[in-house]
């Protein structure tokens, strides 16, 4: 038999048992599928026997395979150990992390954190994924994502999960600047608003902006008048220019949207506003990047027109960091 001198050859076999096949494996490897090919040939000669059966599609593994496969896993699991070892003595922090995010804190927050990150942690790779508020809940709930930024409100589907609150936010209106609203003096009130119709984010994610108004609104016995409702605070922007409603919406939305030529202004009070937070599920454990990456969103400043939380409040769980790796 000959030597297996090449941990390519190990990784690349284990990635065509776990994706399902040749191609799936070079995907999965970033590897073109002639080379993993030519890493599993090469396996097999220095084993002295066949470790698939090609004849099935998919492949299957031979008896050799089989009897081979746990070996492989192990060789792989202990070098990562020991490479996690090495990293930790020497601070280095490796690994992938998927953040979840709502847009306007995407396009607002996001940035300034990645950028500080990445150049302190360049072997760390993340991933964003902006989701509705209510679907980046039960994503940290089915491991989908490390961390999300999300509103406090509502709070369905936010049993059992973990958040550090980072700011508050107020409602805002958006009117042209010839509008009625534009004589009274600020902060507006939502008894206010509801003499006009209003423009309002809607769709999968307007239940989530708008909560806190929703909420004030039925406290006053007044019904909300929504005339028009979209996805995208720009397109409230554009809506209102041309005189469709009275745009509301959070403060951050408009502070990452062309405003020029309508007036923002604030509403209601910090009550009637709403407060982002960073969440993670603490019954699963936390891989260290992530860790690092949290420690990064709680020390990057609020994005500005904001009001920073006290980074003590937690919710749903113990005080404390998340779980580390085996913690």
């Amino acid at each position: 038999m000959g030597r297996v001198d090449n941990l390519d050859w190990l990784e690349t076999f284990v990635a065509v048992v776990d994706s399902g096949g040749f191609s799936a494996a070079a995907d999965s490897v970033h590897r073109s599928q002639s080379r993993v090919s030519s890493h599993v040939a090469s396996l097999e000669q220095a084993l002295g026997a066949r470790l698939f059966d090609r004849t099935h599609r998919p492949v299957v593994l031979t008896d050799v395979g089989e009897a081979f496969l746990p070996h492989a896993r192990a060789v792989l699991a202990e070098l990562g150990r020991g490479q996690a070892e090495v990293d930790a003595v020497l601070g280095v922090v490796r690994g992938h992390v998927v953040l979840g995010s709502y847009p306007s804190a995407s396009a607002a927050f996001v940035p300034e954190v990645l950028s500080t990150f990445t150049a302190r942690h360049p072997h760390v790779s993340i991933d964003l994924s902006e989701r509705p508020t209510l679907d980046l809940s039960g994503a940290l709930e089915c491991g989908e994502l490390h961390l999300a930024l999300r509103p406090l409100a509502p709070h369905d589907h936010t049993d059992g999960l973990a958040f550090r609150a980072l700011w508050r936010e107020p409602l805002v209106a958006v009117f042209p600047p010839d509008h009625p609203l534009a004589e009274l003096p600020a902060p507006l009130s939502l008894s206010e608003l509801v003499a006009h119709p209003l423009v309002t984010i809607g769709g999968s994610i307007g239940r989530d902006v708008l909560y806190e108004a929703h909420v004030a609104l039925k406290q006053l016995g007044t019904a909300t008048r929504i005339a028009w409702q979209t996805d995208q605070p720009q397109t409230l922007v554009n809506f209102v220019r041309v005189g469709l409603g009275v745009g509301i919406t959070n403060a951050l939305a408009m502070s990452v949207s062309d405003t020029a030529g309508v007036v923002v202004t604030e509403v209601g009070t910090p009550a009637d506003g709403r407060t982002a937070a960073v969440f993670w599920n603490p019954h699963r454990d936390t891989p260290r990047a992530a860790h690092a990456l949290l420690e990064a969103i709680l020390a990057t400043p609020p994005p500005r027109g904001t009001v920073p939380c006290r980074r003590a409040h937690q919710h749903h769980a113990r005080p404390g960091s998340p779980h580390r790796p085996g913690g």
